[in-house]
Formats: structure tokens, C-alpha cells, sequence
């Protein structure tokens, strides 16, 4: 996988050098992105604030883990930012909304995905997302960007655990074949 930004990975690695005005930089570009991944998946400003000071401590303290060959900047820090608002619903039992918003998860994946991904990156996912089936899609879309387990799926969806499961797990599958090519 190449870098499509590569600014933002000669900042990573001055950050794990311990440079703070790289670590600043770095902030001041990707925050935002990750303010609105954060707040998409727990709907609650201060919350989304707590766990993106948490995500930037980590980067911080572990910016020497990231590897360029890997992914992008954005993307990794994202994950970061993702398990911590996984850890933050779980922890403080965000309430996610109703079934109604199930409907609208599609644009909520969109503006998340908008976050993530640079204009390139982002229409490559947004064609690889497509060729997902509609249940593939929204059950991704609800894991990723709502942060909902397999069994919260389940439930959400009205669909047994096991047929959740090989959505999601086929559907990344095919994402990552459709990203590779």
C-alpha cells in the first residue's frame, strides 16, 4: 500500500524522533479529520473530545509503530481514534440512537469515510464500498464508523450472529481484495 501523503509520514517519523513541533503539525492536519470520525461514532462532543486527547497522547507515545508500507497516516491514527470510541461507547454506554437511524447510516459512513480518506483514497473506498452487498455494507458501516460488536449487529439487524458475522467478514474481505488491485 503506498503513502498518498507523504508530509504526513515525514512527520510521523520526526514524531517518533520526539520532535514536538512535528507532533504539533501533525495535530493541526489530522485532528479535525479524526474530531468527525469521533463524533459520527459517539454523537457526543465531549466524549469524542476525551478520546481524541487519548488518541493523540498514543500517537505520540507510539509513533515509532508506524509503518508507512502499511497504510496511510490518517488511516492509522483513525484505528487508534476507532478503538478508543469503542472502548468510550462501551465503557460509558453511549446511546448510538434508534432503529430509525439505521436508514441513515449509509450518509453517516459517507461523512465518516470523508474524515478518513484523502480524495483519492476516498473515492477508490467509496467505488470498493459499492461493490459490497447492501447488507455487507451497512453491517461494515455499523461496525466501523457506530463501533457495534458482533452481537450488536445481530440484534440491531434481526439477522442470527452467524449471518453477521460472514457479512462483515466477507465484505472486508472483498473490500480489501477490491482495495489491493
Amino acid at each position: 500500500m503506498s503513502e498518498s501523503n507523504p508530509a504526513l509520514a515525514r512527520l510521523m517519523s520526526r514524531v517518533s524522533l520526539g520532535d514536538r513541533g512535528a507532533f504539533q503539525s501533525l495535530y493541526e492536519e489530522t485532528s479535525p479529520h479524526i474530531m468527525g470520525l469521533l463524533q459520527s461514532m459517539l454523537s457526543q462532543r465531549e466524549l469524542a473530545e476525551d478520546v481524541l486527547q487519548d488518541t493523540f497522547v498514543k500517537v505520540w507515545h507510539r509513533a515509532g509503530d508506524y509503518h508507512p508500507g502499511r497504510g496511510q497516516v490518517n488511516t492509522w491514527i483513525a484505528s487508534i481514534a476507532r478503538y478508543g470510541a469503542i472502548d468510550a461507547i462501551r465503557a460509558n454506554k453511549v446511546r448510538r440512537g434508534s432503529d430509525d437511524a439505521l436508514e441513515s447510516i449509509p450518509d453517516g459512513a459517507t461523512q465518516a469515510l470523508d474524515h478518513i480518506a484523502g480524495d483519492q483514497d476516498e473515492q477508490r473506498l467509496y467505488q470498493c464500498l459499492d461493490t459490497l452487498s447492501a447488507d455487507q455494507k451497512q453491517s461494515i458501516s455499523l461496525a466501523f464508523f457506530r463501533g457495534y460488536t458482533h452481537d450488536e449487529l445481530a440484534s440491531q439487524l434481526a439477522t442470527p450472529l452467524g449471518t453477521v458475522k460472514a457479512w462483515v467478514r466477507r465484505g472486508l474481505k472483498k473490500l480489501r481484495e477490491c482495495l489491493d488491485q
